[in-house]
């Protein structure tokens, strides 16, 4: 069951060993029992499952007139709550205040503590009591627990007692079922020879949205009931007989709330409405001057979900400035076809929108725009600049070794325009990515190819002119269109839900699978990864991305790992320990399925020559298979600045490195050395990967760029497709049953104060129940933005990196 957010529960007591100062829970488990309720059962347990809840319980005796009503709050770790009893026989109240708090230690650990104030009515009986529980949860199917009550015995005359109690649970099929066996028993009289309480405990969730829970002591005194859940609502009721914790049965109704989306029946009609105006980090993280605000892949994974959700009708999509690459274009118009494919249709509305944001508008069932708004479809341009020029006219000479010609990215430095074998390979990949997309407008809007590359060239439109020219269906203001769409469902019975599939739940247990997602984004980088900031942009480090693939070598849940890989290349020297871990994860038995972003090149390709498989879109920038490397000579320009210097050196090349002369022949050939066998280790890194030659590598490589339509021609690619097409392939790599549960996550590489490893379910990457929608961050300038990335290569020799920065826009 989800973690509820909300939890009204009207329950019913069934603990052998109850005392008045505490609520007692239904068909309670000191192992397994979450949430709200674990306050008072094991307060440790609070801590496995942060998500926060709300509980209000309630119970009326069924022969007398006792009644017991407790709200409890909980989340992350912490937990609060009070208490009122009525008790008919003395007809005094009973009130109590509870603080809990659960931390976790290493290896699956937590301690919890609850702090109890009571108020029973009567001068001088009020009183303070205190908790201590364990638990641990080593295994997805195990757990135990222990709890001490009341210590100190602090107020036995009232029928508080110290009590000691232990307990396991068992899941043989996870969620499905759990069994559970408690021990409790008093802690003044010894163990096993007082009045002790020996119970087992059944959770059943036979269906997705059925709860039932079932408890019995060795007296046969049995407790328990079931809970409907309809959405983030849930209705049960509870039944118990445990004379021992009250003197009469009890009878019990509950409705529940939950943050989750589980259901036995459908909750009425929904109509998603995302926002693609904004960032999509593959790992959005929080600072100063924002919250963390949606990964890509999360995004991937609501628009699958709405595919698959009864209660969704269709789905709106609101752009402007999409930031996404062709290759992420083409994954988010997979999505949305899975989403026609299942009887939806797919609304777009923009207030103004450039090729990107057009192109994934177009394969939408109909296309709005705002009548103020423009299209800016104009076709695709590249423009490099070259600063040979400018080196010449202030005195600095540029020094570089590469292999070989297509490897164009030094030529920036050192020539005044393109090579032929740069404008050659520039050619083919806008040829490339120009064709892929007037093929996907053409095929969204139904317009011949040929047509549409015409109506292109007379861009860009205003509303009217986009109409009139096939291109936009009709100009409406955001006030309109939930008109619209009324008229495409035919129905105006829905909600249209802007948070859909925002807030999602996380599990207490370890998961029995998974399938863990890497990634290699921006440049790659030696030590640690950085992630966008104010004054930086992401990168790749090599230690980083080391780390998580190790804990995904060595964690008995890890069955395979999917490497995104989002990267022009950079360090020589950190691609290839990279390449090394992806080496060791497969030797460990698990398949590592490559998954290419927008550009996966050079070095970026250099990481995924070796896994198992590769995936790439056909607009992918890869290939670049190739080094370079050199200086920058700055003596002449010291000169006319009036500035001097002077070298002393040990050894024939100790100043082979120095800024204030080049490098004279003897250097540059020691230079063209390392550059030589760079070129032939990362050569063979893909001859051993891909089954090939080293002839064969070299008939592909030389520095040549590829689009991934024909990087798949000529072998360096296994298949076209998504991310989504390389999580399924990991699935069956790994020989995982297409209907086994598993869960998708991250690993970051990062680790927590322990030094445990820090693993993040995709669908809790968002979470926001106490998070204001992200903001972006302020901006740099656009062209530090751009090279803030590559500040940490400035010490580097060696460089396997792609030619260009390209962007769709």
């Amino acid at each position: 069951m989800p973690a509820p957010t909300v939890l009204l529960v009207l329950a019913a007591a069934g603990a052998a060993q109850a005392s008045p100062e505490r609520l007692s829970v239904p068909a309670y488990s000191l192992a397994a029992e979450e949430g709200a309720s674990a306050a008072w059962v094991n307060p440790a347990n609070l801590g496995f499952n942060p998500d926060p809840t709300l509980g209000l319980w309630y119970r009326q005796g069924l022969t007398d007139p006792d009644q017991s009503l407790a709200l409890s709050t909980h989340a992350g770790g912490t937990g609060l709550g009070v208490l009122y009893r009525y008790d008919a026989e003395s007809g005094l109240p009973w009130w109590g205040l509870n603080s809990a708090l659960s931390v976790g230690l290493p290896g699956r650990v937590r301690v919890g503590t609850n702090i109890t104030w009571s108020l029973p009515s009567g001068e001088g009986n009020n009183f303070v009591s205190y908790d201590m529980g364990v638990g641990w949860r080593p295994l997805p199917y195990f757990g135990v627990g222990g709890i001490l009550r009341n210590l100190g015995d602090p107020a036995p005359e009232l029928g508080v007692e110290s009590i000691y109690g232990v307990g396991a649970v068992v899941r043989p099929f996870g969620d499905i079922l759990e069994i559970g066996f408690d021990y409790e028993d008093r802690m003044d009289t010894g163990l096993f020879i007082s009045d002790p309480s020996y119970a087992g405990v059944l959770h059943i969730e036979p269906v997705e949205g059925l709860d039932i829970r079932l408890r019995a002591d060795q007296a046969l005194n049995v407790s328990g009931g079931l809970t409907l859940w309809f959405g983030g609502a849930g209705a049960g009721v509870f039944y118990d007989q445990d004379q021992r914790a009250y003197e009469s049965p009890g009878v019990t109704a509950l409705m529940e709330s939950t943050i989750g989306d589980e259901r036995l029946a459908g909750l009425g009609s929904r109509v998603p409405v995302i926002e693609l105006d904004h960032s999509f980090p593959y790992q959005p993280v929080s600072s100063f001057f924002t919250a963390a605000g949606e990964s890509y892949l999360h995004l991937l994974k609501r628009l699958e979900e709405a595919a698959g959700d009864r209660s969704v009708k269709g789905v709106v999509l609101e752009l402007d400035a999409t930031p996404f690459s062709m290759a992420q274009l083409r994954e988010l118009q997979a999505a949305i076809e899975d989403i026609q494919a299942a009887g939806k249709p797919v609304l777009a509305y923009l207030d103004s929108a450039s090729n990107g944001a057009y192109l994934l508008a177009s394969g939408c069932d109909r296309v709005y725009l705002n009548p103020a708004g423009e299209l800016d479809l104009i076709g695709m341009s590249a423009e490099l600049m070259f600063l040979r020029g400018a080196f010449d006219l202030i005195g600095v000479e540029p020094q570089f070794a590469r292999r070989a010609e297509y490897k164009s990215a030094v030529e920036q430095y050192t020539r005044t325009e393109p090579s032929e074998a740069s404008r050659e390979q520039l050619d083919a990949l806008l040829d490339d990515l120009y064709g892929a997309l007037v093929a996907g407008i053409a095929a969204g809007r139904g317009i011949p190819e040929d047509a549409l590359r015409g109506i292109i060239d007379e861009g860009p439109f205003t509303p009217e002119e986009a109409i009139a020219a096939g291109l936009v269906d009709e100009a409406i203001y955001p006030d309109e269109l939930e008109g619209r769409l009324e008229e495409a469902l035919e129905s105006s019975l829905f909600v249209m839900d802007e948070d859909y599939g925002m807030l999602s739940t996380s599990s207490g247990w370890l998961p029995v699978r998974q399938i863990a997602v890497i990634y290699v984004d921006g440049p790659i980088v030696g030590g640690e990864s950085s992630t966008p900031g104010l004054f930086s942009g992401a990168s790749a480090g090599a230690e980083t991305i080391v780390r998580a693939l190790h804990h995904a070598e060595t964690s008995d849940a890890v069955r395979a790992v999917v490497l995104r890989v989002d990267s022009p290349g950079g360090s020589a020297f950190a691609s290839d320990q990279i390449w090394r871990a992806v080496e060791k994860v497969k030797e460990a038995g698990k398949p590592v399925i490559v998954s290419m972003g927008g550009t996966a090149a050079s070095g970026g390709y250099y990481v995924s020559a070796g896994a198992t498989a590769i995936y790439a879109e056909e607009t992918t920038i890869t290939g670049s298979i190739g080094i370079f490397g050199g200086k920058m000579s700055f003596g002449e320009l010291y000169e006319k600045v009036g500035l001097s210097t002077e070298l002393f050196t040990r050894g024939r090349m100790a100043a082979m490195y120095a800024t204030s002369r080049p490098l004279d022949p003897v250097e540059f050939a020691a230079l063209d050395r390392l550059i030589e066998h760079g070129y032939t280790q990362f050569k063979q890194v893909v001859a051993e990967g891909r089954g090939m030659s080293m002839e064969e590598v070299e008939e592909v490589a030389r520095g040549r760029v590829w689009s991934g339509a024909r990087a798949k021609e000529v072998g360096l690619v296994d298949e076209i497709g998504g991310i989504q097409d390389a999580i399924e392939r990991a699935r069956e790599e790994a020989h995982i049953p297409i209907r086994a549960d598993v869960d998708l996550v991250t690993i970051t590489g990062a680790e927590d104060a322990f030094g445990e490893p820090t693993v993040e379910r995709v669908q809790a990457l968002t979470q926001r129940v106490f998070q204001a929608r992200a903001q972006p961050l302020p901006e740099l300038p656009e062209p530090l933005l751009q090279w803030a990335p590559y500040l940490p290569l400035q010490d580097e020799t060696l460089f396997a990196m792609s030619p260009w920065i390209i962007e769709i826009n």
